[in-house]
């Protein structure tokens, strides 16, 4: 299920956890777009994420990174390795996919997240890959939908 919110994704509430994702690079670099937003806000997240992408490098896409993050409220940062930035927009629908696969997996091990009336976890997101990514929305739309057990929040402005 996908449901639009005209309105600020770092604005979300929940009495739960809440999930915060967003399209990632493997290279470590929160850079531009919505990525930046996180870096700004989630400075320690952002090490963590670097870290991780050090580690691990290209064998990261189509995979998910979930970092728990201590504010005002407890929640989780869901970072989708998507793109490398040489990717087409159809090698990135797969990474995706494959993403969000992985997502599932992880958040379903997790009892303190936020979760919709059917008992999937809620996911709050922007419109990912659009932006630097370069991939119409519509094509990661369909991902989302065909995506099981996950409910998303997709922000916009």
């Amino acid at each position: 299920m996908i449901n639009y919110i005209k309105g600020d994704l770092f604005g979300h509430s929940s009495r739960k956890a809440a999930v915060l994702a967003h399209a990632c690079n493997p290279h470590g670099s929160w850079g531009g777009g919505i990525a930046a937003q996180f870096r700004k806000r989630y400075p320690d997240a952002y090490s963590e994420y670097a870290l991780h992408c050090k580690e691990n490098g290209p064998n990261l896409l189509g995979t998910a990174y979930v970092i728990p993050v201590e504010e005002a409220q407890k929640s989780y940062i869901a970072c989708l390795f998507t793109s490398n930035f040489e990717n087409t927009p159809s090698e990135i629908v797969e990474y995706t996919k494959s993403s969000l696969r992985d997502l599932s997996k992880k958040l379903s091990q997790l009892n303190d997240v936020e979760r919709d009336s059917e008992g999937k976890v809620v996911v709050n997101m922007p419109k990912i890959n659009s932006g630097i990514f370069n991939v119409p929305w519509e094509h990661t739309e369909n991902v989302l939908s065909e995506t099981e057990n996950l409910s998303f929040n997709v922000y916009t402005v």
